[in-house]
């Protein structure tokens, strides 16, 4: 456990300083947990696209560190798993251009809701929510209707869609959410990730003294 508050914090503060509008080497090595099926239909600045998809987050490591979780917010590109992309350029949410105005808030309210996202079928609800969230324009997140659908494959069997559409429900009553880095590609996929707030580094940095400075004190105690 002591080893692993050191990485949380240094992956934290590796996103956090990528936020800053940097260059990063980005690898896509599989699904986070599982991924289902889905048909997409979208409308939007880039033109119009009606595909089958895998939707699911993505097991990524940015400049050859630890993994974590990113989620494609780019219907009309591609990515591979295993190449390093290195022509990526982490931003922060907010310099984005997501063809809803509103989807750096509302992607980052989703984070927030604290959902378990631990499985193939949720995974998939949390990508499908993000992908509505970042092309629906008529401001109504709903996956049957407008510029952004989302229908069939094994998200309808499995409950997927429907998670999703609850999710996106639940927004409204949802506080602010964390920051976010996009992953930004002109070839590939752009991706998002949710970072940790400042102030949750300095806890976490805390916290992780308090820990250190605990045991010290133990380990003399016994000698």
């Amino acid at each position: 456990m002591s080893r692993s508050l050191p990485a949380a914090l240094a992956l934290a503060g590796t996103l956090f300083c990528a936020a800053q509008a940097s260059a990063a080497d980005l690898q896509f090595s599989n699904f986070t947990n599982g991924y289902q099926t889905v048909n997409i239909d979208v409308t939007a600045p880039e033109g119009h696209i009606s595909e089958f998809a895998y939707a699911g987050g993505l097991l990524a490591s940015l400049n050859g560190g630890a993994s974590f979780t990113t989620y494609c917010v780019d219907v009309f590109e591609s990515i591979g798993f295993g190449p390093t992309y290195a022509n990526y350029t982490a931003v922060a949410g907010a310099a984005h251009a997501f063809a809803n105005s509103n989807a750096n808030t509302d992607i980052g309210k989703l984070f927030a809701e604290g959902n378990a996202v631990n499985n193939a079928t949720a995974q998939a609800a949390f990508q499908i929510a993000i992908w509505e969230i970042a092309y629906e324009t008529s401001g109504l997140y709903d996956l049957s209707t407008g510029a952004a659908k989302f229908f069939g494959g094994t998200a309808a069997s499995s409950g997927a869609l429907g998670l999703a559409s609850s999710w996106l429900g639940a927004l409204a009553g949802t506080g602010q959410g964390p920051s976010l880095t996009v992953f930004e590609n002109r070839g590939h996929q752009d991706q998002v990730t949710a970072v940790p707030e400042p102030s949750t580094y300095a806890l976490m940095a805390a916290g992780l003294l308090s820990i250190g400075f605990m045991a010290r004190r133990r380990s003399a105690s016994q000698r």
